[in-house]
């Protein structure tokens, strides 16, 4: 795929804000002027002349030798000088050929040279009668060869009032298709009001629509928002279009009137229920107005009908950042049926649905059993407890009976033997 150019304003670095009479009022860097003054003129971004003109103003008060100031001066010829000027120049260009003719007659007439065939002939001007202009087809579209510096018998036929004349007609075809090429930015508009009586077809409606949408689209680039609503209200009056109601929408949002945006993504979605970018709108829409589970809704609708597309998935991806009970994308609910084996019966109120409960085996109930043995087996642990405590003092009462007696065994001394 080919490079595309860039734009300007991306090449200048520049902002579509700076293109604006306070911006350029306020800067006093004459490079950015000066750049600004290429994107006005380039047409790019649309055809302003009065921003453009003040742009130039503040260039000239900024940098008054800038290139960019300069204008091109036309070639001077019979219908673009003064008719007094012309005689003036016609006649002094006249006394100078009949003074070069004279002086030619003198040097012809003196042959002070002997060996002239020895010489290269001299460049002189000949007569009307000896001259052989050079055939040019106009048709050929090989280029001119160039004349050599020596070539004295070519350039005595060289015509340089018909080259002139070349150079006029190459100068107006190129001016030509300039203007033919600018005409759209340059004519005013050709979008006309019509009076209310006019029926139009079909398909005018269709071109007139679309041409409205086109302006409404200019003037959204200009972030003239306003504006760009009229046009598309205009254009859906002609012709609804899916687009058009998408447009609508996108500067309903710009100008944050999020419920309008919402109400006209529904009108596109009856029209075109599977319109992704209606969907996408209403979606943004609803995240903007704080209605995040709604928009998450509107995302999940748009991944079932692109499961890449990005814009929905990073959407998705935010919202459930930001709540965490939110089901995964690609979740749906499950629709739980009554499924009857048996023929349909009437509906009654006072059907007894008792009979349709019939157990395949009768299971006795364990939980008296369980619980009688719960209270023998606690009797049973207390039990066990108690005698162990009997049989441990029965035991220390023993022992402290056996250490009593070995006590009064022992003979105390009264007196300490040496």
């Amino acid at each position: 795929m080919a490079n595309q150019p860039k734009r300007l304003l991306r090449k200048y670095d520049l902002l579509l804000d700076h293109l604006d009479f306070e911006h350029i009022r306020q800067c006093s860097d004459g490079r950015q002027v000066e750049n600004i003054v290429k994107v006005l003129r380039s047409g790019e971004e649309g055809y302003f002349p009065q921003l453009t003109a003040y742009a130039e103003e503040r260039l000239r008060a900024l940098r008054p030798d800038s290139k960019l100031l300069r204008k091109e001066v036309p070639l001077a010829t019979r219908h673009t000088v003064p008719e007094e000027q012309w005689n003036t120049l016609y006649s002094q260009l006249n006394s100078w050929e009949d003074e070069m003719k004279k002086l030619s007659s003198q040097i012809r007439s003196l042959e002070l040279m002997d060996d002239t065939d020895a010489l290269p002939p001299v460049r002189k001007i000949i007569n009307e009668d000896e001259q052989q202009p050079a055939k040019v087809s106009p048709s050929s579209e090989t280029p001119m060869e160039r004349i050599r510096s020596c070539d004295y018998a070519r350039w005595d036929q060289y015509d340089p009032e018909t080259e002139m004349l070349k150079m006029d007609l190459d100068e107006e075809r190129h001016r030509e298709l300039v203007r033919a090429k600018n005409r759209k930015n340059v004519e005013p508009a050709k979008i006309v009001e019509l009076p209310a009586e006019v029926k139009l077809s079909e398909q005018e409606k269709q071109v007139v629509a679309e041409k409205l949408r086109v302006k409404g689209n200019d003037f959204f680039r200009a972030m003239q928002f306003q504006e760009a609503l009229e046009e598309y209200d205009r254009s859906l009056e002609l012709w609804p279009t899916a687009a058009c109601f998408n447009n609508r929408a996108m500067t309903n949002i710009k100008l944050h009137r999020y419920k309008e945006a919402i109400a006209v993504c529904d009108q596109c979605l009856l029209r075109e229920p599977e319109n992704v970018k209606a969907l996408l709108r209403k979606a943004q829409a609803l995240k903007l107005s704080d209605s995040r589970r709604e928009s998450y809704k509107v995302y999940c609708d748009v991944l079932r009908l692109e499961p890449t597309n990005t814009i929905a998935l990073n959407g998705t991806a935010d919202l459930r950042r930001q709540l965490p009970d939110l089901p995964p994308a690609n979740a749906f609910r499950m629709a739980i049926e009554e499924v009857r084996n048996g023929p349909a019966e009437p509906e009654d109120d006072d059907f007894d649905f008792s009979a349709l409960v019939k157990p395949k085996k009768i299971v006795k109930d364990k939980l008296p059993t369980a619980i009688k043995q719960l209270k023998k087996d606690t009797t049973n642990v207390l039990r066990k407890s108690a005698q162990e405590q009997e049989a441990r003092g029965k035991q220390e009462i023993t022992l402290q009976r056996e250490r009593n007696t070995v006590q009064r065994g022992q003979r105390t001394p009264l007196i300490e033997e040496i």
